[in-house]
């Protein structure tokens, strides 16, 4: 009978020790906080304008400053990742986030705009922190699609959380979504605190001004870097864009919802299914080659838009191509970090690329603007032709560092 007890330990523990542990737990928290973050900020622009009376010119600047704020966190989060761990970063974004949600139990412009801005920063430290651990869990091989799925998993838990807000929100009012929310993260950030391994790429030390400042300055001083920059800024101009204008033009066109939900709901499944394909290709023949065909897709669906930026059809058929790109280069902003930076580097080097995305998010729609003086097509034009600047870049960038990563059925040699 003593024979027995000693296997009873390791049996109990054996699942804590899964290799598929800390992918499955990371892709669970992203899923969660799509949950949360997608209808969380759909309903709060309407809470602002239903429940406080603001105008749009008001709910654009809350909107603004937490994206401020999250750019300036994201290059301090970077920062603190690579000294405490991305696991510790994650926490505290998430914690942020969770705190953002009493943003529907609040009856002020100030109450709220502190605690969207509180949110701006969880999400950013949320997305530092992830990807860092994404990058740190995910080998050779496999973390394309790895990659894949972390990035469809926000998209599969707005899915459903969306419905979900709105039946709570319209059977029990904006109290309820508010304590749902804060639940949800409660349970994300013990499942993260007391199930994710941590990983500390370098000894714990003090976090300092200085030195945070120093590190984000030897980042960006980093050749490989500074491609990485324009790899991610060119592209996300231009979804930039698509996200606000397209819209927008199908419904002046059309004048049907209808569509536009057609559209959004076409554009999610067909993005989905893009970077799967993406993430799988860059695992069989390397990130390069999925690459260039996303920069040339992207490119194709501008050129398209600008010809055809007149016709319903065309603005759904050029804008779900141009979608699917982005959302594949999105994918692949993991395997270029994982090719070309080291490890040490990943967390500031991920603060880095997230705040030049907030930035390009935000220039793509001041140039979509263009469209109001008469020149809907030029924009999409402009936008996408910078990328032919991309496909230049990802070609010096994998012909500095020899990363062409060989097919992972390749013979060796």
């Amino acid at each position: 009978m003593s024979s027995s007890i000693p296997n009873l330990e390791p049996k109990s523990d054996h699942w804590k020790n899964a290799p598929w542990l800390p992918a499955f737990l990371l892709i669970l928290v992203q899923a969660g906080s799509g949950m949360r973050d997608t209808p969380q900020f759909s309903f709060f622009l309407i809470y602002l304008q239903e429940r406080l009376g603001l105008q749009a010119v008001t709910i654009s600047s809350v909107v603004a400053g937490a994206q401020f704020v999250g750019m300036a966190t994201a290059l301090l989060g970077g920062a603190i990742a690579a000294r405490l761990g991305a696991k510790w970063v994650l926490v505290g974004g998430l914690v942020l986030s969770g705190l953002s949600s009493l943003v529907f139990q609040v009856h002020s412009l100030e109450g709220a705009a502190l605690l969207w801005l509180l949110g701006g920063a969880g999400m950013a430290l949320v997305t530092v922190g992830g990807a860092s651990y994404l990058t740190r869990i995910g080998e050779r091989g496999a973390l394309g699609i790895l990659a894949a799925f972390y990035a469809m998993s926000m998209t599969i838990g707005g899915s459903i959380g969306n419905p979900l807000a709105g039946l709570l929100i319209e059977r029990y009012g904006y109290g309820a979504f508010s304590w749902f929310a804060m639940a949800l993260s409660a349970s994300i950030i013990l499942a993260v605190i007391f199930l994710m391994a941590h990983f500390q790429g370098q000894a714990l030390e003090a976090v300092s001004v200085r030195a945070l400042w120093s590190g984000m300055i030897s980042t960006t001083r980093q050749a490989n870097v500074r491609l990485l920059i324009g790899l991610r800024c060119l592209p996300t101009i231009y979804y930039g864009m698509l996200t606000v204008h397209i819209p927008l033009l199908l419904n002046s066109l059309s004048g049907s919802k209808v569509l536009v939900a057609a559209y959004i709901t076409t554009t999610l499944i067909v993005a989905s299914v893009a970077q799967l394909l993406a993430g799988r290709a860059a695992d069989r023949w390397g990130a390069r080659l999925p690459t260039l065909a996303a920069y040339s897709a992207l490119i194709f669906s501008g050129i398209g838009l600008t010809l055809q930026v007149g016709t319903v059809w065309g603005l759904f058929a050029f804008g779900v191509l141009g979608n699917a790109a982005a959302w594949s280069l999105s994918t692949m902003m993991y395997l270029w970090v994982n090719d070309g930076v080291p490890k040490a580097e990943h967390p500031p080097t991920f603060g880095l690329l997230h705040a030049v995305w907030s930035l390009s998010m935000m220039s793509g729609s001041v140039l979509g603007g263009l469209s109001a003086f008469g020149l809907a097509g030029l924009p999409f034009l402009v936008a996408s032709l910078f990328n032919i600047g991309s496909i230049f870049l990802i070609l010096v960038y994998y012909g500095r560092n020899q990363m062409t990563i060989r097919p992972r059925l390749a013979r060796p040699d």
